[in-house]
C-alpha cells in the first residue's frame, strides 16, 4: 500500500506543472473542431467579370470566372446565380460551368481533407444542407470518389446518392456515366 501511495503522490508532483494545459484542452478542441461549422457565419466574398444584382427579386447573376468564398467553402464557375428568401438571406446558388466544369470545396467539421465536387451544373441549397451536382457530376472525400449522371450531397449527414442517366421509361441510356465508386481501404489504427 505505502508503494501504491508513493507512485500516486510522485506522478501528481510530475503532473501538477501541466494540469493547467490539461484542464484547458477539453475547452480547445471543441473550438478547434467546430471552427467550420462557422463557415455559415463568415461573409460571403465574390468575384466575377459581371455582377447583375436585383435585389426587389432576390437574385443576383455573377458571370465570367466567378469565384465565391465564404469561410473553408469556395465556389467556382462560368456563371452563379444566387437567390435570396424572403428575409434576404442565400437560400440557393445554382453554378454553371461552360469552358469547365464548376466546382466546390468545403473542409467539413472534424476532418483533415476538404470534400470536393464538380459537375456542369451544381445546385447548393444552403437551408437543406444539399447539393445537387447535374451531369458529368464527381465528388472526392477522403480519397474516395463517386462519379455520375446526377449525384445529390448531404453536407450535414455527409451522404451520397449517385445516379446514372434514365430515359423516359426509367432505364439507363446506352453510353450516359455510369455510377462510378472507388472506396479506399481504411487503415486500422
Amino acid at each position: 500500500m505505502k508503494i501504491d501511495s508513493f507512485v500516486k503522490i510522485t506522478l501528481l508532483k510530475a503532473l501538477q506543472p501541466l494540469l493547467p494545459a490539461l484542464f484547458i484542452i477539453p475547452f480547445l478542441i471543441p473550438s478547434i473542431a467546430m471552427a467550420l461549422a462557422s463557415d455559415r457565419d463568415q461573409p460571403i466574398e465574390l468575384e466575377a467579370d459581371t455582377a447583375d444584382i436585383d435585389d426587389l427579386n432576390g437574385v443576383s447573376v455573377y458571370t465570367g470566372n466567378v469565384i465565391l468564398t465564404q469561410g473553408s467553402m469556395v465556389i467556382k464557375a462560368d456563371k452563379l446565380t444566387l437567390y435570396n428568401d424572403n428575409v434576404k438571406e442565400l437560400e440557393k446558388a445554382v453554378a454553371v460551368g461552360n469552358k469547365k466544369l464548376a466546382s466546390f470545396k468545403q473542409r467539413p467539421e472534424g476532418k483533415s481533407q476538404d470534400f470536393k465536387a464538380r459537375a456542369e451544373t451544381m445546385i447548393y441549397y444552403l437551408k437543406k444542407d444539399k447539393i445537387h451536382l447535374l451531369k458529368k457530376a464527381h465528388v472526392q472525400q477522403d480519397g474516395d470518389t463517386f462519379s455520375s449522371n446526377k449525384i445529390i450531397y448531404d453536407t450535414k449527414k455527409e451522404t451520397v446518392i449517385a445516379t446514372s442517366q434514365k430515359d423516359s421509361q426509367g432505364k439507363p441510356v446506352a453510353g450516359s456515366n455510369r455510377v462510378r465508386v472507388t472506396i479506399q481501404p481504411r487503415k486500422n489504427k
